[in-house]
């Protein structure tokens, strides 16, 4: 594995993305070919959904995956109550959802594509209205060849940028509402905060000692507290809506499946640990599962003294599966083949001490 001569990354791997140009990502365009509105949030455009069905339709209940976004759950609940849950297992693909089996015909039923690895799903009636989560699949073939009746992604979780979303309706129109959107102050203020934090990691990234990690990583809390008590769509203004747009049409899952295949080439495999990946498509990040809470908690600190910070998809959310800690580490955009390889290195280590210790006990 050529890593002996890797470099860390002073802003390690992971976290926040950092401000940069699209003249710095020289990949190619996708063509995207549905109708879709943009929003400053994924959970907005999944609002807009919903305030457009019940604008024809009554609806009876919202049913939403056991296994989700916490902020999102409590946020949906907040602005529509009549809220149920229905159990699935986010790391297996080989059962459909029969939604009829718990929905009726004045449901609406959010079907989440977890890691980009999630089947859309093919009804078998007109009813219960289906609405697909691309946040952890965008440009994924199941999200851009859904057959849902509404899809919707945060786009932040994808394209470098402050905060974004997106709502379309697979083979068909959907409407703009644009009038009926707030003009919100101080949202603004928290999307260009944001914004400024990404900046403050690109100075960081080439060295600017006056700024520290913790200046720009506290702004990701404060604007989650904030997003949490805001439930309103917010009037996108044309700056923001052109810069969405700038990004919009880059074909980010490129980098990740490079990326993906050069960590699956070179990590170990062990029975105490699972990559998480289907053939012929590319997961959201690198999905690490594990039995052992342990296990699962020495690895995330493993990697952080290593500088590599991984994600936990999600919080508080409990599965009654043997298999059920989770880490997601981000091979995205800004990470190359030696970063790659980096991250390989230190997963064969800690595997490696791991195995050591297994042996001596």
């Amino acid at each position: 594995m050529d890593h002996q001569n890797y470099i860390k990354k002073r802003e390690g791997i992971g976290s926040l993305f950092h401000e940069i140009s699209t003249e710095d990502l020289p990949l190619q365009k996708i063509d995207i070919e549905f109708n879709y509105e943009l929003f400053y949030t994924g959970r907005q455009a999944f609002k807009f959904i919903l305030d457009t069905i019940s604008d024809t339709h009554t609806i009876g209940k919202i049913w939403m995956p056991s296994y989700y976004c916490q902020h999102v759950t409590r946020w949906v609940k907040k602005v529509y109550p009549n809220l149920y849950f229905y159990d699935i297992n986010p790391f297996k693909f080989d059962q459909p959802i029969n939604v009829n089996d718990f929905a009726s015909e004045n449901d609406v039923v959010l079907i989440n594509n977890y890691w980009g690895l999630s089947d859309t799903i093919n009804k078998t009636s007109k009813y219960p209205i289906i609405v697909e989560d691309h946040s952890h699949g965008w440009l994924t073939k199941n999200c851009m060849d859904s057959r849902a009746d509404y899809c919707f992604a945060s786009l932040r979780k994808s394209l470098p940028i402050a905060l974004g979303g997106i709502s379309w309706k697979p083979k068909g129109t959907i409407a703009n509402n644009n009038n009926k959107y707030l003009i919100d102050k101080p949202f603004y203020e928290a999307f260009d905060k944001l914004h400024d934090a990404m900046k403050a990691k690109a100075q960081f990234k080439i060295g600017a000692f006056e700024i520290e990690k913790k200046d720009y990583l506290k702004v990701i809390d404060e604007t989650e507290d904030f997003l949490d008590i805001n439930h309103k769509i917010v009037k996108l203004r044309a700056q923001d809506h052109d810069l969405l747009h700038r990004y919009l049409y880059i074909n980010f899952l490129a980098y990740k499946h490079s990326n993906l295949n050069i960590i699956y080439k070179n990590v170990m495999s062990v029975d105490f640990m699972k990559v998480i990946k289907k053939p012929d498509y590319t997961t959201f990040g690198l999905i690490i599962l594990f039995k052992n809470k342990s296990l699962w908690s020495s690895l995330r600190s493993f990697l952080i003294d290593n500088d590599i910070y991984p994600s936990f998809l999600w919080p508080d959310n409990i599965l009654s599966e043997d298999w059920q800690f989770v880490l997601n580490i981000h091979v995205d955009f800004r990470y190359n083949k030696q970063d790659m390889l980096y991250v390989s290195k230190s997963l064969n280590t800690w595997i490696t001490q791991v195995k050591t210790t297994e042996n001596r006990s």
